[in-house]
Formats: C-alpha cells, sequence, structure tokens
C-alpha cells in the first residue's frame, strides 16, 4: 500500500492510503504526488513547490509576519519624518510648528517601538500623527 498526497493550488487537498495507483480510482487532471517514502509525512493545507512540502503558516504566525512588516514600515516612515525636523532643530533653524511636529512623531516612534509583534493578534497601534 502507498500515500499519496492530492494536489490542488500548491496545497495538500486530500491524503490516501492505495493499493494502487490514484490515477487509476480518480480523473485523471488531478495530480497526485507519491509521499509513502517521505520521512515526515505532509497534511492536508502543507503547501507543494518544486517537489517539496512546508508546514503551512498558523495564523499567528501570519498575523506576527504581517505585524513585522508594518511595524518596520511605519518605524521607516517616522524615522523619515524625524530625521529633517531634528535637523532643523538642531541648526536652529525649526519653527515653533515643526519643534511641536518632531515631537509628536518622536512619540509615535517610541510608541512603535514598545510593540510586542509576538503578540500581533492583540496590538494596538498608535495613531500616525
Amino acid at each position: 500500500m502507498k500515500t499519496y498526497a492530492r494536489i490542488e493550488n500548491q496545497r495538500v487537498a486530500e491524503v490516501v492510503s492505495l493499493n494502487v495507483r490514484p490515477e487509476k480510482l480518480y480523473h485523471p487532471s488531478l495530480i497526485w504526488v507519491d509521499i509513502t517514502a517521505l520521512p515526515e509525512q505532509p497534511d492536508v493545507n502543507y503547501n507543494y513547490s518544486d517537489g517539496v512540502f512546508t508546514a503551512p503558516v498558523s495564523d499567528v504566525e501570519d498575523a506576527m509576519l504581517i505585524a513585522s512588516g508594518r511595524l518596520a514600515a511605519e518605524i521607516d516612515e517616522a524615522n523619515r519624518t524625524i530625521a529633517p525636523l531634528q535637523d532643523a532643530v538642531d541648526i536652529s533653524i525649526a519653527t515653533d510648528a515643526e519643534i511641536a511636529r518632531l515631537a509628536k512623531w518622536k512619540r509615535y516612534r517610541v510608541a512603535l517601538s514598545r510593540i510586542d509583534i509576538n503578540k500581533a493578534l492583540d496590538t494596538e497601534w498608535p495613531v500616525k500623527p
């Protein structure tokens, strides 16, 4: 008996164990991969690409990846906004409005630095100035 994974949209759609090749029982358009000899058997929803199976990303891991990307982008934006405002302060040409704006952006950047992406599902994002 052999074990086969049916692949659909680069994911394992089902796993079956059969005494015959699946093409003899199922529609010939379906894609089957023999997984009998694999040391670790993939399960339904595993990703399949170029002959390699990988475990699906969990909702928590997915949320952490999204949060990490968002955090990096927002910190980058804060840094790019703060730099010229800080330059103006450093060389004593900042207006009162620029000084106030700088303080708001620095508070925002500090709030971002306190975000724990390990708690991505419960993250409360600070409001951008």
